[in-house]
């Protein structure tokens, strides 16, 4: 008698997947949050793509996912996705509830430029090219309320200049880290400047980047005259900044 539960139970697991697996992939259109949009879409449920993935309106490259099936023993619904672009790309796994619900995200990489989530506001931003992973995110409501990762922002370039300023490294603190607001450590690590700062990025899409910094010795004057206007140093050199903005 167990042994026919169980052969049912098994039937109707591998019943519903291959009626899953055989979905057309445009009925995950419809089921999309209003900041996100699919063009393009092709293959099924299961296993398929979009030639262009929108943010906010933002087209962000092409989009190929594959469901994760031992999730769905968890009740859980998950995908291996890959964003791809000609300048970059960002990879991992994205799950949710059936019923919907927080987003989790693990094991994501990515590389990207800077201003890839405002390409309109390139001119005036800081440009570069960002890498890092996301061991584990939780989002709700499209913010990520946990996290841990860790970034790499090369290739700095300050708004309106040409001049690099060098790589530097973000590690979200993740004790810090609240469903409000997420913190960060900043230092330096290819660059010509000693950076020591803290980055809070709070979920009315504010943020504040707030430390010290000195040029190292040999920068190139160039470097140093960008620091200048901080004001004067203290006795160990360092000079005082906090920059404050929105996206």
């Amino acid at each position: 008698m167990r042994q026919g539960v169980l052969l049912a139970l098994v039937g109707g697991a591998v019943f519903v997947a291959v009626g899953v697996a055989t979905l057309p992939a445009s009925l995950l259109v419809s089921r999309l949050p209003p900041d996100v949009a699919l063009q393009g879409v092709g293959g099924s449920v299961w296993n398929g793509g979009a030639t262009e993935f929108r943010l906010q309106g933002v087209p962000l490259g092409a989009l190929a996912w594959t469901v994760q099936p031992a999730e769905l023993l968890r009740g859980r619904i998950a995908y291996r996705v890959d964003l791809r672009r000609a300048d970059g790309f960002v990879r991992g796994v994205v799950a949710t509830g059936f019923g919907g619900g927080a987003i989790t995200a693990r094991d994501v990489v990515l590389q990207l430029p800077l201003t890839t989530l405002s390409p309109q506001t390139a001119a005036t931003a800081w440009r570069g090219d960002l890498a890092g992973t996301v061991p584990s995110a939780r989002i709700e409501g499209g913010w990520p309320v946990a996290a841990s990762g860790t970034f790499t922002m090369s290739n700095l370039q300050p708004p309106g200049a040409a001049l690099r300023v060098g790589s530097y490294a973000l590690e979200v603190d993740p004790e810090a880290t609240t469903p409000q607001q997420i913190v960060g450590r900043v230092r330096d690590l290819h660059a010509p400047l000693v950076v020591r700062a803290q980055l809070i990025v709070r979920r009315d899409r504010t943020y504040q980047l707030e430390g010290d910094v000195t040029p190292k010795p040999g920068a190139p004057r160039e470097v140093a005259d960008t620091v200048a206007f901080l004001g004067l140093p203290d006795a160990q050199g360092r000079r005082q900044f906090t920059i404050t903005g929105s996206f």
